[in-house]
């Protein structure tokens, strides 16, 4: 084996990596990157380490990596960039691959951020020779080692690899600690929107119960909303699971909610994935929008802890908590939320 190997021939050690690293190799596995409005399918929330490869066609097993990358920004953002001046450029005005046919080009995102992205990133780097990284303009297929081979032959940090996924793992039990499960703040999030001004009552009563329902909500502008579970329609407990903010439509959004089999939160909800008993789920959507609702969905996620997210290992956070929900003046006295900054951001982006 050549020192450093060429990436491309290492794919199925390298996906060995990354499913060491419990990353979702599939999410994104089978569309291809032929167009920018590929681009809006890859998160527009949240970025990290990703990896470019390319295969003949969307069900093959073939990978070819040939280029890793980190970033701050999300990651239809960066791959907007790439799109101008960087490796999709390159792939699609036909300067990479030369003298190779039929490949096309594809991504892993993942959920490592931070100081974990950047060291495997240096490892992969360090261990790997990546066309797109080395200025080479053509790749190598003439034979792709096995992954149980290269990982007998091919000197590589493993030990290094466990410490940053436990390192991520005790950081995120620490975050953890020191946030509200988000159905427990459910008053104080409640006291929260009323000082914000937004109608929580407009879609109290009415259940999501299948894509149907999903119809019902504005499809003309988008902005801050909330999904909430509570017992029934007329219930006065709500649990809230999950904030976000639509850049479209509410209607657009909550259909995508529904579609996506593994990051769709309504879709999560009604294969039962995600564990509850007895409960709905129902919306509040706001007319926060722009960097009014960013403030205010920030200020949320740095407060609370939501179990609609995914752990490293692509198993939600916990079940729903329908232990007894602490009281808004209770959260307001003793967790330092800095609610009332938050309001002066929110009336700020307003003028």
């Amino acid at each position: 084996m050549e020192k450093p190997p060429k990436a491309e021939k290492c794919g199925p050690f390298i996906e060995m990596v990354l499913d060491e690293l419990n990353c979702n190799l599939d999410l994104h596995d089978k569309e291809k990157i032929e167009n920018e409005e590929d681009l809006k399918k890859f998160p527009g929330h949240h970025g990290g380490l990703y990896i470019f490869y390319m295969k003949p066609d969307s069900e093959s097993d073939l990978r070819y990596p040939v280029y890793v990358g980190v970033t701050k920004q999300s990651f239809k953002e960066r791959f907007e960039r790439h799109a101008k001046h960087g490796v999709i450029h390159e792939v699609w005005n036909g300067k990479f691959p030369r003298d190779v046919d039929g490949l096309g080009l594809y991504a892993y995102c993942t959920h490592y951020h931070g100081e974990s992205a950047k060291r495997i990133k240096s490892i992969l780097l360090d261990t790997f020779d990546f066309a797109l990284k080395k200025g080479r303009n053509t790749i190598d297929i003439s034979e792709t080692y096995p992954a149980e081979w290269t990982k007998r032959n091919l000197e590589f940090p493993w030990d290094e690899l466990k410490r940053i996924a436990d390192g991520e793992d005790e950081e995120e039990e620490e975050r953890k600690k020191k946030k509200i499960p988000s159905e427990k703040g459910g008053h104080f999030i409640r006291f929260l929107l009323d000082e914000l001004n937004c109608n929580i009552d407009m879609y109290d009563q009415e259940e999501i119960k299948d894509p149907d329902d999903v119809n019902k909500f504005p499809a003309h502008y988008g902005g801050l909303y909330l999904f909430y579970m509570k017992p029934d329609p007329t219930s006065d407990l709500r649990y809230p699971i999950y904030v976000g903010v639509a850049k479209k439509s509410f209607k657009e959004r909550f259909q995508r909610q529904a579609a996506d089999n593994f990051n769709g939160i309504l879709s999560k909800i009604w294969s039962g994935e995600f564990k509850f008993e007895g409960h709905g789920v129902y919306a509040v959507c706001t007319h926060h929008q722009g960097p009014a609702a960013r403030a205010i969905k920030k200020l949320l996620l740095d407060s609370f802890h939501f179990p609609l997210k995914r752990n490293r290992r692509g198993q939600l956070r916990r079940e729903l908590d329908t232990s007894e929900q602490l009281p808004a003046e209770y959260v307001k006295d003793n967790y330092g939320i800095p609610w009332e900054e938050c309001l002066e951001k929110v009336a700020a982006a307003g003028r």
